[in-house]
């Protein structure tokens, strides 16, 4: 990971390259066709084919119509949803009963679908191969092993890639328990933070964490356990032993496809207010709710970790 501070004392994150090999591999990627490629679509199933399955998982509320004509709040709080391109976060203060995160599956999988075939492709450029995997010789081979089959590529992305927007979603989750013990002392109200400098923070925790994990530890881990217990039916064979760590290439890989450099919404980035206000007590609580999973407050009811739903919206 690459962090540095801007002259603003902003703290930005960007994978961890060389400035002249970053922007050598997003000449690249970024023209590369982004759309399903015939041998990552024999790895996956349709919505259609899945629906059974997953249908157990799909919870669509009344609050989610409409979404996405609604102008983003200048803050988040009781009264508004969180509405991102691939999750929406109720929050607590907004329903105690329904609070939790709702992957929007249509958007997730045809998401994900253009995110594989891209990432294919990629693979299939020596040089761009070469910078993803670091210059390492053992990188180098994994990547290459990963490129021969589509299959094992598929399901090892892909635990990446929805570990990733479910920590984004998480990190929505510790920014309401921080306006909640704000709101106990008497000191503001959720949300602390307008919902672009929130937007950021969890967009720069989302690459710090995927990219923070060692070898084999995410494919052990419980959280990882529990999406693939809602995703699995949409990929041939989605088993936690059937996967490869090839996080330090899935950092990158998503940085350049969402173009976050040049995207404010999804810009990795902790301005100097925000962290020297709330820092401290935003890195506890992650802890908390990540690490350890534990929750905060208690409801009486099942805590966020259990809290993982799918919806058509």
């Amino acid at each position: 990971m690459r962090s540095s501070k801007s002259k603003r004392g902003e703290v930005l994150y960007s994978p961890r390259l060389p400035r002249r090999a970053l922007e050598e591999l997003e000449s690249m990627l970024s023209p590369l066709d982004r759309s399903p490629h015939p041998a990552i679509e024999e790895t996956l199933r349709t919505l259609e084919e899945s629906y059974d399955l997953l249908s157990r998982h799909l919870v669509d509320l009344d609050c989610f119509r409409g979404v996405d004509s609604a102008r983003r709040p200048k803050r988040y709080s009781g009264k508004t949803l969180v509405v991102d391109k691939h999750a929406i976060y109720v929050p607590y203060h907004y329903d105690h009963q329904n609070y939790g995160i709702y992957f929007r599956i249509k958007r997730v999988w045809e998401d994900f679908a253009g995110f594989a075939g891209w990432a294919y492709r990629a693979l299939h450029i020596p040089r761009a191969l070469r910078i993803l995997a670091e210059e390492s010789d053992a990188q180098i081979a994994r990547l290459l092993r990963l490129r021969r089959d589509p299959h094992l590529l598929v399901r090892s992305l892909f635990v990446e890639y929805i570990v990733f927007h479910y920590a984004h979603m998480v990190s929505h989750h510790v920014f309401e328990d921080i306006g909640l013990i704000f709101e106990r002392m008497g000191k503001g109200r959720y949300s602390l933070v307008k919902s672009l400098e929130e937007e950021n923070f969890c967009s720069y925790v989302a690459f710090t964490t995927l990219e923070r994990y060692i070898p084999g530890v995410l494919a052990r881990s419980r959280k990882a356990e529990r999406l693939v217990g809602v995703f699995h039916p949409l990929i041939h064979s989605l088993r936690l032993e059937n996967i490869e760590s090839m996080n330090f290439a899935t950092t990158k890989l998503l940085y350049i496809y969402y173009d976050v450099a040049r995207n404010p919404w999804m810009m990795p980035r902790v301005d100097s207010r925000t962290m020297n206000r709330i820092g401290l007590i935003f890195w506890a609580l992650w802890k908390l709710h990540y690490t350890y999973e534990e929750d905060l407050v208690d409801f009486k009811n099942r805590p966020l970790i259990y809290r993982l739903y799918l919806t058509t919206y």
